[in-house]
Formats: structure tokens, sequence, C-alpha cells
């Protein structure tokens, strides 16, 4: 009876997961039972199963594939590591012998883990702009091994992955599973329990078993632990921003900033500047290099000097509010580094531009 309740549960929620009902199996929970994915749990007796999100990818990448549909149950906090669990299944084909692969070869990364481990997923830290994939001891990763996720049609078989610590500071993560990206996961403390010995399990009949503290204190974390970009652009697309965990680099439109053919800063300029300024009073720490860039029209001569002039303004303009903890740089390229073609417009303009890079203070990344 109580797998019978399970398994009604279970496929309850490959049916929300298909976005319909399952093919010759009922959906409805026994009346004891309670499915409210809108509340982060599926309670079932009593015991909460938590859903934090679905996924949902074709197993090769192509629309034609089966899609493995799955949820994430959390990420949380341990002595030594970070724990994700989630399950996955395929609704018509199952997974596992006989099933569809959720982890094929190209989901794999042979250069940093063992084959046949569930490691192609990642955690993402967006506003620490850092990234994190599982931890391994010689090669075999802190993670379900691919053997083990085994699930009929209407069933999930449920996985783990270990991480490295995440910073105090991080209360929410993205995770990467497979091909899809669930965001903004939250991130709780301790195992989820009640634990299973067996390295099969499947929905709502506990939790796998982790690996145990000592082997968790023997992985290295060489190669799990990667830097993110943030890209953004103001509304006028007069700065755009490429932000990593140690660096900022602003490109000013010099098609905006300056006149035509001039060194003289527009109007429009002033409050752009202002910002950057302000956050490199706030964050900035060591140089910061202001570098000008123009087309190709003209000479080279001509080109250099305009470059260098425009610099010139921007080091100006941003040095009365930048702070006493940086020091500033200006330099010009004229057109010998283009970013685009010039042989047509849009290459041009993309090519006008005026960049400002500097460091972040580690405490204020």
């Amino acid at each position: 009876m109580e797998s019978a309740r399970w398994l009604s549960v279970g496929l309850a929620l490959v049916a929300v997961l298909a976005g319909g009902p399952v093919a010759a199996a009922s959906t409805s929970a026994p009346p004891d039972e309670e499915l409210d994915l809108t509340q982060g749990v599926v309670l079932v007796d009593g015991v909460e199963v938590p859903v934090r999100g679905t996924f949902a990818y074709p197993s090769f990448g192509l629309g034609s594939d089966p899609v493995i549909r799955g949820i994430v149950h959390g990420v949380y906090r341990l002595e030594g590591a970070t724990a994700l669990y989630y399950s996955l299944t395929e609704p018509t084909q199952g997974i596992g012998s006989g099933g569809t692969n959720a982890f094929p070869s190209d989901l794999q990364d042979p250069g940093l883990y063992d084959y046949n481990m569930a490691t192609a997923v990642e955690l993402l830290d967006v506003v620490g702009l850092q990234g994190y994939r599982p931890l391994a001891v010689d090669g075999r990763a802190l993670t379900s091994a691919t053997g083990d996720l085994q699930a009929e049609p209407g069933e999930l078989a449920v996985a783990f992955a270990l991480f490295p610590e995440l910073p105090d500071g991080a209360t929410t993560v993205d995770v990467r599973i497979g091909r899809d990206v669930v965001a903004e996961v939250p991130v709780g403390d301790g195992a989820l329990t009640p634990v299973v010995e067996e390295p099969a399990v499947l929905l709502g009949q506990g939790w796998p078993e982790l690996p145990s503290s000592d082997r968790i204190a023997a992985a290295g974390t060489e190669g799990t632990v990667f830097g993110l970009s943030r890209r953004t652009a103001d509304v006028e697309q007069v700065a755009r921003t490429e932000e990593t965990v140690e660096q900022v680099a602003v490109t000013l439109d010099a098609n905006v900033v300056f006149d035509k053919a001039s060194a003289v800063l527009s109007a429009g300029a002033q409050s752009t500047l202002a910002d950057v300024a302000a956050d490199i009073a706030a964050r900035g720490t060591g140089e910061v290099v202001v570098t000008g860039h123009t087309d190709s029209d003209g000479s080279d001569t001509e080109n250099q000097t305009l470059s260098e002039q425009r610099a010139a303004s921007v080091l100006a303009a941003l040095e009365p509010a930048v702070g006493d903890e940086v020091t500033l740089a200006a330099v010009g390229k004229g057109e010998s580094e283009p970013v685009a073609s010039n042989s047509s417009d849009e290459g041009q303009q993309a090519n006008r531009r005026v960049t400002v890079v500097y460091s972040v203070q580690e405490g204020k990344r």
C-alpha cells in the first residue's frame, strides 16, 4: 500500500513535468496525501519532499530526442561540501537499462571525471560570479553513478552531487542539469533524510546515502571552481559592462559619448560617466585603464591621436570622483584593435569606443 501511494504521487509529478497526463496511469493522489507544487513541497503521509524547480531537455540535444524531465529538490550546505539532490525520468520510456540515457556521452567530461558518473550538473552563483562542478577523488566524481539512475515510465530516479563549499553570502544558486537551468534555488543546511543505503533510489523511498566525511575531505577542488561573467547595458546602450569576479570592463559607445570626430564629451555622457566613477569609487582597486579606439576612416596618425584624446577626456571626467584607492591611465589604440569589420557602417560604429577596465576589491566582489 505504501509503495502504491508513493507511485501515485510520482505519477502525478511526472504528469506535471510532462505538461499533461501520463498515458494509462492515474495521477490522482489518495485522500490522505497532498500534491502542492506551489508551496515548494510534496507532502506524502506527513513527509515533505522538497520541490525547488523543474527542468527538461532532449537527451541528445535534438528536438526529436526523448525528453528528460526532472525536479530539483534542493541545495544544502554540508561540512566541507555542498549537496544537490534532484530526480529525473523519461515519461514514456523510463531511464536506465532499456530506457533513455539521462546523461549521454556528450554531456560527460572525460578530462575531469571518469565516465559513467552523473557529472553534467553545475551550481552557478550568479551574484558572486562563481561556478562549481562536482568534487572528485582520483577522477571518481562524488555524484550518483549513471548506472544507478534506473526508473520505469512514471517513476523518478533520485540523484545527488557534491560540490565545493559555497561562500557564506550565497543564499541562492542556479542549477544547471543536462541542458537546462533551474534558477534561484535556495541554499539550505544539512543532508536530506531518511537515507536509503541502496544506490538506486526512487522518489518517495528516501534519499541516497552521500559520500563519507573522509571521502569529502580527500576531494580536491582543482578544476571544480570556475569564474562566470555578467553582461549588462544601460537602457540607451551608451555603456555595456562585462564583469567577472575580479574585474569590470565598461565599453562606452563613442558615437554617443562624443561628437563626430571630436574628443569633446557630449552632454548626455555625463550621467553615464558619473555612474562608472561611482562604481570605481565603491569597489575599484589598483590601476584603472581608459583606452580609446577608432574605426579605420582617416589616416593611422589621425586615428591614433583621436583615440588618445578621447581616452584623456574620459579620464578627466572620471578622475575627480573615483577616490584615492585607484590610479588612472589613458591609452590610445587608434584603429589597431577592431571588434568588427570596418567594411560596414555597423562595424565602424562598433569600433568607435572607449573602454574603462578596473579590478574589484576582494571583499566587494
